[in-house]
């Protein structure tokens, strides 16, 4: 991708009117470099809570509860060298740093592999109400060459800087859901798994876990049952 086009994309992001369409442009971006996978978060001091500042995210569900069951994010090499970096870094360097005094940073970056996540870049963000911040990208073989990291950088900050903005107006708008994704929810809130959610409603397994991810998108949510608790909040499904 030639500084042109990285220009183009980033206009493009900068622009997004919406968070989805703003997540969609960037996971077209990132995808030049081979990124499948992203997480855009605030790292917690020890009285936060990890989940609660999450922003967004395209991540392996089974990894992200594995991951919050076990509070890796106090051990994890790539936030813990977020909280020092200024600038983009690979995860390998982090992970090598992070060797040299723990055995645990290689075990979770051994089961982040397993996971799908088989090597990243992340860039450090500001972000608000938490100690630091960053966006991590991660991929089966991603492009993590010292000349890939410039433009994942700008295109990184430029998508960091509109989503905080578009998610900052959506909370000053309150919560809406679609019909679709206050039906879904309600299912999921009943125990149901979106295979059986797709045989109930008559549509397809990917689309329920499109409305799904919508939902927990609009929830500013991480998890699946956070999502319907915070709907059962704001009374958007009946409890």
């Amino acid at each position: 991708m030639n500084t042109t086009h990285i220009l183009q994309h980033a206009l493009q992001l900068a622009n997004a009117a919406t968070i989805e369409a703003l997540v969609n442009l960037y996971r077209t971006a990132i995808h030049q470099f081979g990124f499948s996978h992203f997480i855009v978060t605030g790292l917690p001091s020890q009285s936060q809570r990890f989940e609660n500042l999450v922003l967004e995210r395209f991540w392996p569900e089974d990894w992200m509860s594995h991951y919050l069951s076990r509070d890796y994010i106090r051990r994890d090499p790539v936030a813990i060298a977020s909280l020092v970096h200024s600038g983009p870094f690979t995860w390998r360097e982090a992970s090598r740093r992070a060797s040299e005094f723990s055995s645990a940073g290689d075990r979770i970056m051994r089961e982040a592999a397993d996971a799908g996540l088989k090597d990243g870049v992340c860039v450090p963000i500001p972000v608000r109400n938490a100690l630091a911040g960053c966006i991590s990208l991660a991929g089966e073989a991603p492009i993590t060459r010292k000349d890939a990291l410039a433009p994942v950088n700008v295109l990184s900050l430029t998508f960091a800087s509109r989503l905080q903005l578009l998610v900052a107006h959506r909370s000053t708008k309150g919560l809406t859901l679609s019909n679709r994704e206050r039906e879904v929810l309600t299912w999921v809130a009943e125990g149901k798994t979106a295979w059986e959610i797709s045989q109930i409603l008559g549509i397809s397994n990917s689309t329920v876990n499109k409305h799904i991810a919508g939902a927990m998108r609009k929830t500013g949510s991480v998890t699946r049952t956070q999502a319907v608790a915070k709907a059962l909040t704001a009374m958007e499904i009946a409890g």
